[in-house]
């Protein structure tokens, strides 16, 4: 291995390793405000996770980033095609709303271990070629989307 070529390998490896240890870290916005800049999310990295800070309520969350099995869970709620779910990343927050069957079930569900399902907030980055693949994310123009029982999968942005 020439000398230059492992220098190189050793400058970027720091950066390498710093993107990847913070990679929801930014503001995140959407088109539904009144600047197109807005901020309307801010994720932090936190001691154990993620926070989440909604910037129009001040509301602070904490997150955690969804395992392969917490991303099947929701892709399959909502009907996509589950092997798409191990090309996205994605954070979750809150208890995960019940279902029907959950409301009329004798016993309440065991709770799932973090990261094995989702809860009532998701931001996820899903690459271009995956999204194609997704009928509800085909036309975003971003590889952010979040989504919540009330506003569904809202197209999002990162700002910075």
């Amino acid at each position: 291995m020439r000398p230059s070529f492992l220098v190189c390998l050793l400058a970027l490896s720091p950066a390498a390793w710093a993107s990847e240890s913070a990679p929801f870290a930014g503001d995140y916005g959407h088109s539904a405000t009144r600047e197109a800049d807005e901020v309307v999310w801010r994720v932090q990295q936190a001691d154990t996770g993620w926070r989440l800070i909604s910037t129009g309520d001040g509301e602070v969350v904490d997150a955690h980033r969804l395992g392969p099995r917490g991303r099947e869970a929701f892709w399959t709620r909502m009907g996509w095609p589950v092997d798409s779910s191990n090309d996205a990343d994605c954070l979750t927050w809150g208890k995960k709303p019940a279902s029907l069957d959950d409301l009329f079930a004798d016993a309440p569900p065991a709770p799932a271990a973090p990261g094995d399902d989702y809860g009532l907030g998701v931001l996820c980055h899903v690459p271009s070629a995956t999204r194609a693949r997704i009928d509800w994310l085909a036309s975003n123009a971003s590889d952010w989307f979040y989504y919540d029982p009330v506003a569904g999968v809202m197209d999002i942005r990162r700002l910075r």
